[in-house]
């Protein structure tokens, strides 16, 4: 047992080294003025939908027909697929299926593990619920994300700005009230690895892109329970509290749609910080939607888009002027 507990521990180190930024840049995005950023978010493919097979058919052409839409635009600087990518449980079998989907997106990519990908045992679900894995499951299960979507948790460069990857990387989890995990929860290697990234890049905004939502920006009538917010909660506030640099937490995990009340709302800007948190749709409803951030010199514009209707939805236009302070730093190292 004790060779077991090592061997996940010095594994999962070994999987947590992270890229350091690199460059997404070209002669494109300055002609523009901005940088473009397509989040796909809890893909989900093929389909949770098992029983019904034409209902599972249709969302499979969704998914599909989505993809082929974000290839035909023409100024998308990089699509970040943010979690719950696999279908159910994450095993090679469901990445194999995954990836049919996702290597056709044809822009550059960057991705995180949610807890689809990580925290569930291989085996079938029992009336209907998976069930939670136990740590050596999981180690494996890390192993098999970064086989397929590389590092669990990275940085990259895009223009002036530091976008963020973070991964639900715990193998143990801690239990709330002994049976219930929080299901997305940052291993204390990865959480001091964002501090230091943050620390060396004080004078970039920056986004992170994270599978859970923070804790507090949903409406009480959700009713999201606690485990199902990103956690360490309390640390990871503490984290972006001292960093008002960080202008975005962008998430899936909830399956937020537009039509959610909470999925614009004040509520989502999350007290004593800089930061907007931005609900990601999920692909596996009846209607698929993005969310694009523009990423501009002096500040952030997120839009989204129907893929049904194939238009934007204006009425969920968002703008979050950068601080003057920021942009002060980019005229200076321009």
């Amino acid at each position: 047992m004790m060779f077991r507990k090592k061997y996940v521990l010095a594994a999962a180190a070994l999987l947590a080294a992270a890229s350091l930024a690199a460059p997404f840049s070209g002669a494109f995005a300055a002609e523009k003025g901005y940088q473009r950023v397509v989040v796909l978010s809890d893909v989900h493919y093929g389909s949770k939908e098992k029983e019904n097979k034409a209902d599972r058919n249709q969302k499979l052409e969704n998914k599909e027909k989505a993809v082929e839409e974000i290839n035909s635009w023409n100024d998308v600087d990089l699509c970040v697929f943010t979690g719950d990518m696999v279908e159910l449980a994450g095993n090679s079998y469901e990445y194999d299926l995954a990836k049919r989907l996702t290597d056709k997106v044809r822009h550059p990519q960057a991705a995180v593990a949610g807890n689809h990908e990580i925290i569930y045992k291989d085996s079938p679900a029992v009336k209907g619920k998976l069930q939670f894995a136990d740590p050596y499951e999981r180690m494996t299960h890390l192993k098999l994300y970064s086989e397929n979507y590389g590092p669990l948790y990275s940085t990259k460069k895009l223009g002036s700005y530091l976008l963020v990857f973070l991964s639900a990387d715990t193998t143990d989890g801690h239990f709330l009230d002994g049976t219930k995990p929080y299901v997305v929860e940052l291993s204390r290697a990865q959480l001091a690895w964002l501090r230091s990234q943050l620390k060396a890049n004080k004078d970039c905004p920056t986004l992170i892109f994270c599978h859970a939502p923070l804790e507090g920006t949903f409406l009480p009538a959700n009713k999201v329970s606690v485990n199902n917010f990103a956690a360490p909660a309390q640390e990871i506030r503490e984290i972006l509290e001292a960093n008002p640099q960080v202008l975005v937490w962008a998430s899936g995990h909830t399956h937020t749609p537009p039509t959610d009340p909470s999925f614009a709302n004040d509520v989502n800007k999350v007290n004593g910080t800089n930061v907007l948190n931005v609900h990601n749709p999920a692909w596996e409803g009846s209607e698929i939607w993005t969310n694009s951030y523009y990423l501009y010199d002096d500040k952030i514009v997120i839009r989204t888009w129907s893929h049904k209707d194939h238009k934007w939805l204006n009425q969920f236009d968002r703008t979050i002027s950068l601080p003057a302070e920021l942009t002060q730093a980019e005229k200076k190292a321009a």
